[in-house]
């Protein structure tokens, strides 16, 4: 089930523009609808909605959050594998091996584009080897 917007959206457009996979659409101040066949439930959407229009797939709102605090993957370099699993999935491609030219025991994946993360979790959920937490850099 994907996330859904209510009657509360004021068609400002900001949940689009964030939205990795482009699953949300609508006319400027016109409700916005979300698509649940390319929806991924990120909930970038709702972390940026300043009317807390967006309900996740539980009925919950999404609460906002500004994007500096939105948690980042922190990658744990001496458990990754270096698979490139998580380099894969990665809906914003935000992340990358460190160095393709080293060996595959020295490589791992960093968070290369750190302002095109959207906070999925994807790379997390993907980790074959637990070398992933969502977290703040701080």
């Amino acid at each position: 089930m994907s996330y859904f917007i209510s009657e509360l959206c004021n068609g400002c457009g900001a949940c689009a523009k964030i939205c990795p996979t482009a699953a949300i659409s609508g006319e400027k101040k016109q409700r916005h609808l979300i698509s649940e066949a390319l929806c991924i439930e990120c909930g970038a959407c709702g972390r940026i909605c300043a009317t807390s229009a967006v309900l996740d797939d539980a009925g919950h709102i999404v609460p906002r959050m500004k994007k500096s605090q939105w948690p980042q993957p922190l990658i744990n370099k001496d458990r990754c594998a270096a698979c490139e699993n998580c380099v894969a999935v990665c809906p914003t491609s935000a992340l990358a091996m460190a160095d393709e030219a080293l060996p595959l025991d020295e490589n791992y994946a960093v968070l290369a584009h750190p302002n095109k993360c959207v906070s999925c979790g994807w790379c997390k959920d993907n980790c074959l080897f637990d070398a992933i937490i969502l977290g703040n850099a701080s």
